[in-house]
């Protein structure tokens, strides 16, 4: 779940396990191995593309569609 509610608790939101990423950074890594490395916060590979996808709109992330490589955004 996206974000919290009465049925899902802040832990379990994709919003609170962003920090997961935020944390851990590594520049010039590639998306195969963050999804290794925080694989076990997050229920799936769609939980984690969504905390992607938020990070990249908050300007948080860059992401290098051609070589598959995150940069974190200072």
């Amino acid at each position: 779940m996206l974000i919290p509610t009465k049925f899902t608790t802040l832990e379990e939101s994709t919003i609170f396990k962003m920090r997961v990423i935020l944390n851990t950074k590594v520049n010039d890594e590639k998306l195969s191995e963050l999804l290794a490395r925080t694989s076990g916060d997050f229920q799936d590979a769609s939980e984690f593309l969504h905390a992607l996808d938020i990070l990249y709109v908050l300007g948080l992330i860059d992401v290098d569609a051609s070589m598959e490589m995150i940069n974190y955004v200072k």
